[in-house]
């Protein structure tokens, strides 16, 4: 069982990052192009996504769980004030053999208590696919942004990756903030865009 009040072993210190800097997926001034963008953009569920890019292992890897000072972006995002604690929850999403993508869920502890599910006890299951299936549920507009090396786990950790993040909630209401990273190799090269005619 992941214990609820350890703090992860593998980030390097805070003090040491650069905070990304969050655009708009359509405003970026340096956004990336092709196959990439299209995943980054992408409304709907990554978990469809990725389970549909492998041949049928997809799998959720939980690497820590439990409650955490909030880094400022996100403190920032939810209007908290600095050294507000919120609940974390950090996955790998593995799909054609590797993980493919590092995930990074916050909330507000009054959003644990309000949740109408037992978040805690999500386990492996997809957190996307769960937000996905409640109609109730509206996510907010996709932001991207380089993400720092020194926040991703340390054997996945590579310079100059890029991250997305999006809010979700009912009634216009931001109540979790997820955060995805496509690590090294992903989307592979030459893959095709998805259907879309605007992914942004």
């Amino acid at each position: 069982m992941i214990p609820l009040w350890t703090t992860p072993i593998d980030h390097e210190p805070i003090q040491n990052v650069t905070v990304p800097d969050w655009f708009p997926a359509a405003q970026h001034p340096d956004a990336p192009a092709g196959a990439l963008l299209d995943w980054l953009c992408g409304q709907g569920s990554l978990t469809q996504r990725l389970t549909a890019a492998g041949p049928n292992d997809f799998r959720v890897e939980l690497l820590w769980q439990g409650i955490q000072t909030g880094r400022s972006d996100e403190l920032q995002a939810f209007g908290l004030a600095s050294g507000e604690p919120l609940w974390v929850r950090e996955v790998l999403l593995h799909t054609a053999g590797a993980p493919r993508v590092f995930a990074r869920s916050v909330a507000p502890l009054q959003t644990l208590r309000e949740a109408r599910v037992d978040l805690n006890s999500l386990g492996t299951r997809s957190l996307g696919e769960l937000l996905f299936s409640d109609p109730e549920i509206q996510r907010g507009p996709i932001q991207i942004s380089r993400y720092p090396a020194a926040w991703l786990p340390a054997r996945v950790r590579a310079e100059q990756l890029w991250a997305r993040r999006s809010s979700f909630g009912r009634g216009g209401q931001s109540r979790l903030l997820v955060c995805e990273v496509f690590l090294t190799g992903w989307p592979p090269a030459g893959q095709p865009h998805a259907m879309e005619t605007s992914p942004c």
